[in-house]
């Protein structure tokens, strides 16, 4: 298994007078970039094709971002609104990775600070669901029985937001589908439950 000079790079990050003669012309970096291509090529070549246009649409998205093509986006996000969000496909530990639907809680210019809607976990044996962790907050389930609001968004089966994964996105990780233009927003409980989890388990 090969490895990547991580010194080597460290050094040409900090020797700026001499960063990019060395990056046209050092001969290990060129190597580590073909390294860095085959173990890309490995992971799309393992990978589950449910996920494979998720990975793909995060590394175009990377290269029109080093290319400077990537158009701007500043559509307005109202508090509470559902996007579904494609933080990436690749991750560290248990960071969020792939599409889900993310809940707006504030947003400024071309980000915003949301947080993922996922499963809630179940328990094969006692048949339950429950909470994984503290930072998770429960989303009640929807109740047919009750008249819903016009373009409200409102969980179908068990689900949490996960205010261990909240954080700031651009919002050209938005995808522009049905539930982008149909603008739904979740009830008020729900935005009084996740602030009240931020306050008792992040806030000092």
């Amino acid at each position: 298994m090969g490895y990547i000079d991580r010194e080597n790079h460290m050094r040409l990050l900090y020797d700026r007078p001499t960063c990019y003669t060395n990056r046209n012309s050092s001969e290990p970096f060129l190597t580590d970039i073909n390294l860095i291509i085959g173990k890309y090529k490995n992971v799309v070549d393992n990978q589950n094709a449910e996920f494979t246009s998720t990975w793909l649409l995060e590394k175009d998205v990377w290269i029109q971002g080093e290319e400077k093509t990537l158009p701007e986006e500043r559509d307005t996000l109202t508090r509470g609104r559902v996007v579904n969000v494609n933080p990436g496909a690749s991750r560290l530990g248990r960071e969020q990775r792939f599409i889900h639907p993310y809940i707006v809680l504030a947003e400024h210019k071309e980000t915003f600070i949301g947080v993922p809607i996922t499963n809630m976990a179940f328990d094969k044996k006692s048949k339950m669901h429950y909470l994984r962790h503290a930072y998770e907050v429960e989303l009640v389930l929807n109740d047919p029985t009750t008249p819903k609001p016009f373009k409200q968004f409102r969980c179908v089966k068990a689900s949490v937001a996960d205010i261990r994964n909240i954080g700031g996105l651009d919002k050209r990780r938005i995808l522009k589908d049905k539930l982008y233009f149909d603008k739904k927003t979740v009830p008020d409980e729900y935005l009084t439950s996740i602030s009240e989890k931020i306050k008792t388990t992040i806030a000092l």
